[in-house]
């Protein structure tokens, strides 16, 4: 399950990213405007664009590497 591992890097990056969850089934229109095609798809956004795209589930480890490794890029 990846929800507890998103949950625990967006506390540790708390300040710098802001988790937000959306039900796929519940927002069709949302989902198809990214392009979800995978659940869990997983976005790093910046300013209304997407910077990273993830699908599966991962590790808590593997997840801080990679929102660290694309927010670098931002700061």
């Amino acid at each position: 399950m990846v929800t507890p591992a998103l949950e625990q890097v967006a506390r540790e990056l708390a300040g710098n990213v802001k988790l937000v969850k959306v039900d796929v089934d519940a927002a069709p229109t949302l989902s198809r405007r990214f392009d979800v095609k995978a659940v869990p798809t997983l976005l790093i956004m910046h300013d209304g664009k997407v910077l990273a795209r993830k699908s599966g589930a991962a590790p808590a480890s593997a997840l801080r590497r990679w929102a660290d490794t694309t927010l670098a890029g931002i700061r």
